[in-house]
């Protein structure tokens, strides 16, 4: 009896741990991309890419699945852009689905790491739709901190973002200042250059971001690139050591000449004495 009883315990432990771990597993995120991105020219933040100008090009590109916690979520494919220079970090968000919330929204949540907890996400960047699709269609960025799983408003906005939407493609834009370009500021993360972080892209679908509908996410680990040394030109310096060369040689030449004529001149003075 005694025997029996131990292996029902041991069963029962058993069958709690894989229920734990399998609960574990459907709501941990792991990062799903990693970027290393290259420095390219600012664009315009204003939802729309301009081919011609080039905007984005030197952006590393990758697709993502932004995904509900429920494992049978196909979730929305969505490309993923990421580039920077010495001042900011610009990230582009663009998908396409059939039906467009009203009140849709895209947040960049910014980890104080490379850590990929809830709790590690401390910073939120949005951009916010207000009536997608309808006659007073507007679109806001905002600026937000975390503090507990509350999204609190912050005090000074730093970044930029926008959003736009053409037949169900939409495109959504953002800027995020890193190494304290904008100031120090506590309810910021500072992205620091060498520096690992983890960004969760997160879809929603109301305004009420303690609260969000339809929430959709992927996490990636962006590391913040040092801005690239400039090599000198081997030519340039070579040009400029025969540039040197060269006026030298014809400032020699000159003194001579000068000298040459001072000379004769003399002579013509003792020839008249």
């Amino acid at each position: 009896m005694k025997k029996k009883t131990i292996i029902l315990l041991t069963i029962l432990l058993l069958n709690n741990f894989l229920l734990l771990s399998s609960f574990i597993i459907i709501n941990s995120q792991a990062a799903e991309e990693e970027f290393e991105p290259e420095y390219g020219y600012a664009p315009i933040i204003d939802g729309d890419i301009d081919r011609g100008a080039k905007e984005w090009e030197n952006a590393s590109k990758e697709t993502i699945r932004l995904k509900s916690e429920s494992p049978s979520d196909v979730g929305i494919e969505t490309e993923l852009w990421v580039m920077q220079n010495e001042s900011d970090i610009y990230i582009s968000v663009q998908f396409e689905i059939e039906i467009h919330s009203a009140q849709e929204f895209i947040a960049i949540l910014i980890s104080e790491s490379e850590s990929e907890s809830d709790d590690s996400f401390f910073d939120a960047k949005i951009v916010q739709f207000f009536d997608l699709g309808g006659p007073n269609e507007e679109v806001e960025f905002k600026d937000y901190y975390i503090d507990n799983g509350n999204f609190i408003e912050d005090d000074d906005e730093n970044g930029d973002g926008d959003a736009d939407i053409d037949d169900n493609e939409v495109i959504y834009e953002f800027r995020i200042p890193t190494n304290e370009s904008e100031g120090e500021d506590n309810e910021d993360v500072n992205l620091e250059f060498g520096e690992e972080y983890a960004f969760m892209v997160l879809y929603g679908e109301n305004s009420n971001y303690n609260d969000i509908s339809n929430k959709k996410s992927s996490i990636v680990l962006i590391e913040i690139q040092y801005p690239p040394k400039i090599e000198p030109d081997i030519w340039s310096i070579v040009r400029f050591v025969l540039l040197i060369i060269g006026f030298s040689a014809i400032a020699i030449l000159y003194g001579f000449y000068v000298y040459k004529i001072t000379l004769i001149k003399k002579k013509m003075r003792r020839i008249k004495e």
